[in-house]
């Protein structure tokens, strides 16, 4: 049997994280509890070893929400998106209060052109009624898939 697990260990592992990328609290605590969970009294040394680094200001869920969306926006993801990505990694302020915080201004229109310009380069063709319906709806569910609001690309799909 080894030696019991102590709070250096616990910090080491969540430095080591931190040290690849930026993460939110709760990703860390599941990343350690995955890596530590069949030792005693793991949940208080993680949560310790959370607040401090928190205290700190080496772990921030504003500063890896910020980095997240910058990243996402690149990719090409709309407000919809956004919310749901960060909701998947533990941060529970939506995407509007994190890019006020990261100094953010997107206008979402000229986003969802870019997108819409780059998947779609061509306009939808004139030809049967059903196949212009049909292409219609799959530019319209891809920018949905994507995240965007249907204010901000309709206007593309009949242009």
């Amino acid at each position: 049997m080894g030696k019991p697990l102590s709070p250096n260990d616990v910090r080491r592992a969540a430095m080591d994280l931190l040290a690849r990328r930026e993460h939110s609290v709760d990703e860390v605590r599941k990343k350690l509890a995955r890596r530590f969970g069949r030792e005693p009294d793991v949940e208080q040394l993680i949560e310790g070893q959370l607040g401090r680094l928190v205290e700190e200001g080496l772990l921030s869920d504003s500063r890896f929400a910020a980095a997240m969306l910058r990243q996402l926006i690149l990719k090409g993801l709309g407000p919809r998106r956004l919310d749901q990505e960060l909701r998947q990694r533990g941060i529970r302020d939506s995407w509007q209060a994190c890019a006020e915080l990261a100094d953010l201004d997107v206008d979402w229109n000229e986003q969802a052109q870019i997108v819409y310009s780059k998947k779609f380069p061509q306009q939808i063709t004139r030809g049967d009624r059903d196949s212009q319906r049909k292409e219609w709806a799959k530019r319209a569910r891809f920018m949905q898939y994507r995240g965007f609001e249907p204010d901000h690309f309709m206007g593309l799909l009949d242009g």
